[in-house]
């Protein structure tokens, strides 16, 4: 009994083990309990009177689908050596995938015993759907209290402490989605070593890392280490470490749409771009266009009271039209509620010439912070961003998508670079991977990575994955000016 208590017990101190048996209880208690909210609001309104016990016999599908989300890799890997995990937007749709699969067992078994008629098909189809929006919702608020309250959190080192290095420590302290605690870095510049980088010590060169992991009980290790010795420190650190992550020095290499491949005894990989193929971009251009038609319809009466509100606020038409590249680099006239008084380009010009500090913002990121040329209901609708709702008519007629790279003028072609050439081949979008990753908070090279990774990646989850997103920036007010 000691020894068996023993060993629970250093289950329950080990971080990463912690994580996923929270994961899995927070997953459980989610989808169990809105199927049951379910139930009972549809019994609560009258609309049957269904025996509760009788949906007790379905406990053992919420098992299943544990177990299906565990073999697809939902819980950080493997739950019995928990690493980096999925990709969010991956995650997501192995999870729907998972839900989907269990709900498809459930009516089989209903059908085949002969039982359908003592459950409601009515709960079974709305707490499918309700599920997928809302347990991405509860795993990252459990993640959130986790990170905040230290619980859960895998030990890890990154061996190099270079541009990647840091940028990949940036990542993984400033978001609860990974559950990594940084411990330090290995680094064989003398200069670094015993040195802190945002608050993480340089513990010694590359080859000390068996001694650092024996030491401090580290089984996962992070490599961002220059390409020439990507081979050397594979060999080394496969006999130490339990789990290595390899990071190359490109932020935009694909992940949803590579794949392993070999020829002969050469391993490599194949990426497809699925906005340059036909079918993934109609399939894309057909639910844009039924998502814009459904806003227009249900968002009619405040587009009536915004614009009525931009009337009264200054003199001046409701709606303004900002000349933008499209696709294949055709200028667009793209649609937006009137932020600014009248002679806001007038005002603009007079003002870059008289203050060399603003002028310095406005070439670095065509925006200004404080713009004294916005109105105040201006200000309220950049804020909310409501003043990019007309731009639905954009969707509408095929100027623009819902969701996509961000929309750029001309003097904006030379930051993207050779990446222009990919970038003019998608329309630009309402929202995009820029509008949720920080915004205005973020400088124009990461705005430039940011598009590349969204055509390079591109994926419907991924677009799920941004629109839920973007109306929960809208709501926070986050990162608008």
């Amino acid at each position: 009994m000691a020894a068996m208590f023993k060993t629970f017990w250093r289950i329950l101190s080990d971080g990463k083990r912690v994580r996923i048996l929270l994961l899995l209880a927070g997953d459980f208690f989610c989808a169990g309990g809105i199927f049951w909210v379910v139930l009972w609001g549809y019994r609560a309104v009258g609309f049957g009177d269904y025996e509760l016990r009788s949906y007790w016999g379905l406990l053992p599908f919420l098992a299943i689908f544990l177990f299906g989300s565990a073999m697809f890799r939902c819980y950080h890997g493997s739950i019995f050596s928990p690493g980096i995990g999925l990709n969010k937007i991956e995650e997501i749709r192995r999870l729907a995938f998972a839900l989907l699969i269990t709900y498809l067992l459930v009516f089989t078994y209903l059908m085949l015993v002969r039982r359908g008629e003592y459950f409601s098909r009515f709960v079974l189809l709305v707490s499918a759907p309700l599920t997928v929006v809302l347990l991405p919702l509860e795993r990252f608020l459990l993640r959130l209290v986790m990170k905040h309250l230290h619980i859960g959190q895998i030990d890890v080192l990154i061996a190099g402490a270079g541009q990647t290095g840091e940028a990949v420590l940036k990542e993984l302290m400033g978001s609860c989605y990974y559950g990594f605690r940084m411990v330090g870095f290995l680094d064989d510049d003398r200069h670094k070593q015993k040195q802190s980088i945002q608050g993480v010590p340089v513990l010694g060169p590359l080859n000390a890392a068996g001694r650092v992991a024996r030491k401090r009980h580290i089984e996962y290790v992070i490599c961002c280490v220059p390409i020439h010795l990507l081979e050397q420190t594979f060999r080394n650190y496969s006999k130490i470490f339990r789990c290595a992550l390899f990071v190359p020095d490109n932020s935009v290499l694909p992940i949803s749409w590579l794949y392993p491949a070999s020829v002969g005894l050469y391993g490599g990989f194949e990426v497809r771009n699925q906005l340059l193929q036909f079918f993934p971009r109609l399939l894309k251009q057909v639910v844009e266009f039924l998502l814009a038609v459904t806003v227009a319809f249900f968002l009619l009466p405040l587009f009536l009271v915004l614009a009525l509100l931009v009337k009264l606020s200054s003199p001046g038409p409701v709606l303004y039209t900002a000349k933008r590249l499209g696709r294949n680099s055709k200028t667009i006239r793209v649609l937006k509620f009137r932020t600014m008084y009248t002679n806001a380009d007038a005002k603009l010009e007079q003002m870059l010439e008289e203050d060399p500090i603003r002028k310095a913002e406005w070439e670095r990121d065509f925006k200004l912070r404080d713009d004294p040329r916005i109105t105040p209901i201006g200000k309220f609708l950049r804020a909310t961003s409501l003043d990019e709702l007309p731009q639905f008519w954009n969707v509408l007629r095929g100027d623009m998508a819902v969701i996509g790279p961000r929309p750029i003028i001309e003097k904006e072609i030379p930051r993207y670079g050779e990446s222009y050439k990919l970038r003019m081949r998608v329309k630009p979008g309402i929202t995009g991977l820029w509008q949720v990753s920080g915004r205005n908070e973020t400088d124009y090279r990461h705005r430039v990575m940011l598009d590349m990774y969204y055509i390079m990646n591109w994926s419907l989850w991924m677009d799920y994955y941004i629109f839920f997103k973007t109306i929960f920036i809208v709501i926070a007010r986050r990162g608008a000016r």
